[in-house]
């Protein structure tokens, strides 16, 4: 009887990280595009304020930025 009860709790221990984990993970498919954290943008993707390149998500985003910030937006690719 002991034995059934460990395993059932281990389990139910297991399945509960499972789950948690699932949540944490889907809770940053939501994050919106912060328009302020890009420093430098490009046709491609942009610049971010640490230095980190990104494409575009949507191309919605490249569009709003270049609207708000003609002066930060370069329509050619952001080639090395």
């Amino acid at each position: 009887m002991r034995t059934i009860l460990k395993g059932a709790a281990i389990a139910l221990a297991l399945a509960g990280a499972t789950l948690g984990s699932a949540v944490t993970a889907n809770a940053a498919v939501g994050v919106p595009f912060d328009i302020g954290s890009v420093a430098v943008g490009y046709s491609d993707g942009y610049i971010d304020t640490d230095h980190q390149y990104h494409p575009w998500a949507k191309r919605s985003d490249a569009v709003r930025f270049r609207a708000a910030h003609k002066d930060l937006y370069h329509g050619y690719l952001n080639l090395p």
